[in-house]
């Protein structure tokens, strides 16, 4: 796919480069970023190629050529003041803000005018799903997908979600009030067919691992079907540049087993303790009577507490599923 073009003019040539700079390294968006000064360092771009998207700084827009308007594709106006429209209808975007921000707003005027084409999607292979799970908690299960994750990215596009009740905010996660994984469920019950940009918009980053922040109510895990997670599950596979889909599935969500039967490979942390012991078997006696005994043989044991993070997961490479 060819890339889009977006130029940034900003009489601010040092923000207008810091912006580009973020834009550049968001590996999601098939995006050649470009800035300039003034309107008049715009003609000579356009001579070279289409501008797909402009962000033209506000005080730019009153002495900005109609014809080049017309010529550089969407306008988006960088402004002074907080307002989603400024003149002549035109997307407006509160420049003072982080730069993760004024992304993010990108990619909702984007998921307005259907703009899906401005994300990259990589496919050489097809995807896989990884679920971490065990009926025991406190097992380090976490600790493991989050290893795991680590592994993988420095390889492959992972993107790790958190689907427990409490996922430990503040803890192994940085706090995010406004971007989590609630956003992208209330746009999964709304039927909306551009998640990929919702995604992107959502897409944070730690210790290398790309990941959603977790939600914080809980009942907008439970509210979702296994049906809907797996439809979710596969969008972000088919659009996306994620070849990797790492699961931390907690207790809350709706239909463990038929998650657990799309996984391509399926890590249970476990415990030899009498009490941990026995919840591991009425598990596995579950899935054997559920009629998912091909998923109960995907299974790979790991005990975090004995084995070093990451020892057991290359077992699992050779088992794979088919997907159900």
């Amino acid at each position: 796919m060819s890339s889009k073009n977006l130029v940034i003019c900003d009489p601010d040539s040092e923000y207008a480069a810091r912006l580009a700079v973020y834009f550049s390294g968001k590996r999601e968006l098939a995006f050649q970023v470009k800035t300039c000064s003034c309107p008049q360092q715009i003609q000579p771009i356009l001579e070279k190629g289409t501008i797909d998207f402009l962000m033209l700084a506000e005080e730019f827009y009153e002495p900005y050529p109609d014809e080049v308007v017309k010529t550089s594709g969407k306008l988006i106006l960088l402004s002074s003041e907080k307002r989603e429209i400024c003149a002549d209808s035109c997307p407006s975007v509160f420049k003072y803000q982080p730069a993760e921000n004024i992304f993010t707003e990108l990619l909702q005027i984007c998921a307005k005018e259907k703009q899906e084409d401005i994300l990259k999607i990589r496919k050489d292979k097809e995807g896989r799903i990884i679920g971490f799970y065990s009926p025991v908690r406190r097992l380090g299960q976490t600790a493991m997908a989050l290893e795991m994750s680590r592994e993988l990215s420095k390889k492959e596009n992972v993107l790790y979600l958190n689907l427990e009740t409490y996922a430990g905010i503040d803890g192994y996660f940085p706090d995010e009030t406004q971007k989590n994984l609630s956003v992208l469920l209330y746009y999964l019950k709304q039927e909306t067919r551009n998640l990929g940009l919702i995604l992107a918009g959502l897409i944070c980053q730690y210790e290398g691992v790309d990941y959603i922040p977790p939600v914080q109510i809980p009942d907008d895990l439970k509210e979702i079907s296994a049906d809907e997670w797996i439809w979710l599950f596969e969008e972000i596979l088919t659009g996306s540049i994620y070849d990797v889909l790492i699961l931390d599935i907690g207790e809350s969500i709706q239909g463990i087993v038929k998650i657990l039967n799309v996984c391509d490979e399926i890590y249970m942390p476990v415990s030899d303790d009498r009490s941990a012991a026995s919840k591991i078997r009425q598990f596995e006696r579950m899935l054997l009577q559920s009629g998912s005994s091909e998923t109960a043989e995907r299974v790979v044991r790991c005990d975090f507490r004995r084995t070093a993070a990451g020892k057991n997961y290359e077992k699992a490479r050779s088992i794979k599923g088919n997907r159900r």
